[in-house]
């Protein structure tokens, strides 16, 4: 007989059917971190097993209780659960989760061990240069370096994501290179893990270091971690051998090398340019995701701040409870701490991770009355009668930033919106009420269609309604960190409201400045 069994989270349903062969066929999404089997591809999610063995049976039950904590996750925040743009998400957010942890059963050093080569001419021209410290000062010797390896990982400290790129260099000892592949490869495996920039790259100097024998190795990362204020720039630098040494001669030549690639790669700098200053993943890396109120002015923005900020400082305890859970469930507990160095623990995580949570659903405690009342502030600044004018008559605010959560899979999506409007009165908002307002939006569960949507038409009731347009763009880590990996996409959406939605003209205007 063949058993075919269809896994929800929901249900489970079973159909039968007769055939001359035993087998049992599960149809799963992707393989859990914690299964054994190899996992499936992004298009093909059938995985065939010879017998259904308790193992099987308690890898499923470890994948709804996952899904399970996702749910209690979400109702602590005070979500509905049953709703159409909810109802799937913990299924999602479990294959998510499966997709940025499989690094753990994956071994880097294997896949470097299959592909190192002896080149005949660069191992005769090593053995004609000494060894020596003088030498290895100089940087006499050849360097090979692989830049901008696109990578997305999830921060050990905040169990939020970032992404960035990594470059990988090494001194060949002995005429012994490496497939270049496989560089990008041990980049793969060790950020589909709990990580640090500067765990990750050691991890990744370590393992090269280890399997080639190089005579040193230098990994540099940069990148971004997104939260509910704006992207942060994160770095990270790793060096072994010759790259360790005091003044490195070789990490200059690195740079330069980097440099001799051209412009940095979008994901090194955020997709839509830095928002942000360096930080770094010490022991206040988290520092960037906290307003300090106090030495915030009285605008609304920073208004929005402060409720985003308490909002993080008063987290529900059945969020963090369910955060908890989720990484027990896991096996992440102890993974924190060896990724923290011992500086952190699972409780750690959770506690941070809570509060970004309930900072990022934090626009939904923002009353529109609050908008309102910066915006009738505008009225009376006649200063603000200096913004950008398209033929006297729209007004335009272009690149508010907006930070948010697709409410999809609980991952961020970060980048632009602008904003354009006409009025027969002398309405005119000022940056200030405009960036309020779009953070009110971007700070709760969303989608970009619907954001876009809903900026437009508050807009529209603040300057009379005689016409809107907003346009967003956006990268979306659901599309470069998961199973589909495209890096260089990004989304972009429009709504019309008014005359914009039905002069073409006008809007080309419009388009014209912004572009």
């Amino acid at each position: 007989a063949v058993l075919r069994a269809r896994v929800d989270s929901r249900a489970m349903t079973t159909t039968m059917s007769c055939d001359d062969t035993a087998q049992v066929v599960v149809r799963l999404d992707d393989d859990a971190p914690w299964m054994s089997k190899a996992s499936t591809s992004e298009g093909d999610e059938s995985v065939e097993m010879g017998e259904n063995t308790d193992s099987d049976a308690n890898e499923l039950g470890r994948r709804a209780r996952v899904e399970e904590c996702v749910r209690d996750i979400l109702h602590g925040l005070g979500e509905d659960v049953a709703r159409e743009g909810l109802l799937d998400t913990p299924k999602r957010v479990a294959k998510a989760l499966t997709f940025a942890m499989r690094g753990y059963g994956a071994s880097a050093t294997a896949a470097l061990g299959t592909a190192l080569f002896h080149e005949e001419n660069l191992a005769s021209a090593n053995a004609s240069v000494s060894e020596s410290a003088d030498a290895l000062a100089n940087g006499t010797h050849d360097i090979v370096l692989v830049r901008d390896i696109p990578v997305f990982s999830t921060c050990a400290k905040t169990f939020m994501p970032f992404y960035g790129v990594i470059h990988v260099g090494y001194v060949p000892k002995d005429g012994v290179i490496v497939g270049l592949s496989k560089l990008a490869r041990v980049a793969e495996v060790y950020a589909r893990r709990l990580q640090t920039p500067s765990a990750l790259t050691m991890d990744v100097a370590q393992a090269l270091h280890d399997v080639a024998s190089p005579l040193g190795v230098g990994v540099a990362f940069t990148g971004m971690q997104l939260g509910p204020f704006a992207p942060r720039r994160l770095e990270g630098r790793a060096s072994t051998g010759c790259f360790a040494t005091t003044n490195s001669v070789w990490w200059h030549e690195f740079q330069a090398m980097v440099a001799l690639g051209g412009e940095p790669s979008d994901l090194s700098r955020g997709v839509w340019g830095d928002m942000c200053g360096v930080c770094d993943d010490g022991a206040n890396a988290d520092a960037a995701f906290v307003v300090n109120t106090a030495s915030a002015s009285d605008g609304a923005e920073a208004a929005v701040d402060a409720t985003a900020t308490q909002a993080a400082n008063d987290t529900n305890e059945a969020v963090y409870n369910g955060v908890l859970r989720l990484l027990c469930t896991l096996d992440l507990n102890t993974r924190v701490h060896e990724a923290t160095g011992g500086k952190m623990t699972a409780e750690d995580t959770a506690r941070r991770f809570s509060s970004l949570l309930a900072a990022m659903r934090s626009g939904n405690l923002v009353p529109f009355s609050r908008i309102e009342k910066s915006a009738r502030g505008d009225a009376r600044d006649a200063s603000l009668m200096k913004s950008d004018f398209v033929d006297g008559e729209v007004r335009v605010m272009s690149d508010l930033h907006m930070s948010t959560v697709c409410e999809h899979h609980l991952l961020p999506f970060h980048g632009t919106v602008s904003v354009a409007y006409c009025s027969t009165t002398a309405v005119t908002l000022s940056r200030d009420t405009l960036q309020a307002l779009v953070s009110r939006h971007s700070r709760r569960l969303q989608v970009q269609e619907r954001l876009t949507r809903d900026v437009a038409e508050e807009v529209y009731a603040l300057t009379g309604g005689v016409g809107v347009m907003v346009a967003a763009r956006a990268a979306h880590l659901c599309m470069v960190s998961r199973g589909v990996e495209k890096p260089g996409s990004s989304t972009c959406t429009v709504t019309k409201l008014g005359r914009f939605a039905c002069e073409p003209k006008l809007r080309s205007e419009v388009w014209e400045r912004l572009i």
